[in-house]
């Protein structure tokens, strides 16, 4: 019997990311050079933020559009709620008679993001950077892309979370994606997006959350699917290892991309370069389940019938039968 294959981590040693500017700068490498992620290889003066302040916004000393307020000073109030200014900036009325605070230009100084080789550089826009990386899978996601650095909080309780929350918006989550947990709900990515975070990844996701961050245009990711689902151990662990790399969210290819150091163990390239998509079905291997019931859980393969699979898991000594095609087989 034959199973597709679902490689959620995949190795590839030749890919092309191209590192752009917003808007026309500096660069200071050449084709050729060898980069590392923390390494400044361009600027560019940006203003990069923007917030649209409730309709019925209240300013505070407010005499003129384009009025410059510092950050951390109180902008007005929204009925009995003071809102308070996230970054130095600008407040004006735009043409559609609503308060928008716009961030004031700054030097905006662009990495690299990757260990890698130089490919192409265009003069003072990109540069297209050759660099080995890890791909996640991520069945379940926004369509966005995304750049920063990550931040992995444990695979906390409900206490846990509100603490790891409260602690890290204030220390601000600007241009940061975060690993929430094993369960990203609709209170914790509203929370996400108040404070200010680029991205948010989980284990899983409801609909109604997943629905919300489609229509606000806001960078979510889950590595198995809908339902109260915990993120797979070995993704977990490796997310761990990788906390504070920066990492590319790319949302329409449902993967996130981690770059990773140069290699030389050859056997590694070999097999990163045989992926086979159909296996046979063994006692013993790892599967991801489809049907509605378990969905998303990964389990352990412990009798193969004719058109059907019987599947214990971890967490429990019973064996579930899954009917062929409700399976994938993990690598």
């Amino acid at each position: 019997m034959l199973v597709p294959v679902l490689r959620r981590v995949t190795e590839k040693y030749d890919v092309f990311i191209e590192r752009a500017m917003p808007v026309q700068g500096s660069l200071y490498v050449k084709q050729g050079d060898t980069v590392e992620p923390f390494d400044h290889i361009g600027d560019c003066i940006y203003a990069q933020r923007s917030t649209y302040l409730p309709q019925k916004f209240s300013p505070k000393g407010f005499k003129k559009n384009g009025q410059f307020y510092y950050a951390n000073m109180e902008l007005g109030s929204h009925g009995k709620e003071k809102i308070m200014s996230q970054y130095d900036g600008y407040l004006f009325k735009n043409t559609q008679d609503r308060f928008e605070f716009g961030e004031a230009e700054r030097k905006y100084p662009l990495l690299s993001g990757v260990w890698g080789v130089v490919d192409k550089v265009i003069e003072k826009s990109s540069v297209l950077i050759k660099a080995p990386v890890k791909d996640i899978c991520l069945p379940v996601c926004s369509s966005k892309f995304f750049a920063g650095e990550l931040i992995v909080f444990p695979n906390p309780s409900s206490i846990l979370e509100k603490f790891y929350l409260d602690q890290f918006s204030a220390q601000s989550a600007d241009g940061k994606i975060v690993y929430v947990g094993n369960h990203v709900n609709m209170v914790l990515l509203q929370q996400a997006v108040k404070s200010g975070w680029g991205g948010v990844l989980a284990g899983s996701t409801d609909r109604e959350t997943y629905a919300y961050a489609k229509a606000n245009n806001i960078t979510l990711g889950v590595f198995t699917g809908f339902g109260e689902v915990a993120t797979p151990e070995d993704i977990y662990q490796l997310l761990n290892l990788i906390s504070n790399r920066y990492v590319f969210f790319y949302g329409e290819k449902n993967l996130l991309r981690i770059p990773t150091p140069p290699t030389q163990e050859s056997d590694e390239v070999e097999k990163a370069k045989k992926y086979v998509p159909l296996k046979p079905m063994k006692k013993g291997a790892n599967v991801i389940v489809l049907d509605r019931q378990f969905f998303g859980e990964v389990g352990v393969v412990d009798r193969v019938l004719e058109f059907s699979i019987f599947v214990k898991f971890p967490d429990s000594q019973k064996t579930v039968e899954v009917k062929i095609p409700n399976l994938l087989t993990l690598e």
